[in-house]
């Protein structure tokens, strides 16, 4: 179930500075909850979990060419360790 909620983590230059402060960043299922993405960080990486905070991004109107499309909205979540627990993000995703 872990895997489900879990779609794949961000990785860019803030978010991989705020993983030396314990920070980790992810794109997770529109519908799911702060305990449900606490439960499965626990469970995929063998963590104590701290707090998660999530917020909504919602999609943009873009165009191209002579077409109007939007890009998809999606739901992040910043998940903090408890100190001495640590994620190798690139590897074990």
């Amino acid at each position: 179930m872990s895997k489900e909620i879990l779609l794949y983590p961000i990785v860019t230059e803030k978010s991989m500075s705020m993983t030396e402060e314990g920070r980790y960043n992810f794109i997770v299922v529109k519908n799911s909850t702060k305990l449900e993405i606490k439960d499965a960080v626990e469970k995929m990486f063998n963590v104590k979990v701290a707090w998660v905070n999530v917020l909504r991004t919602h999609g943009k109107k873009r165009m191209r060419k002579a077409s109007i499309g939007m890009t998809p909205s999606k739901k992040k979540a910043v998940v903090a360790l408890m100190p001495g627990f640590k994620i190798d993000v690139i590897t074990n995703i």
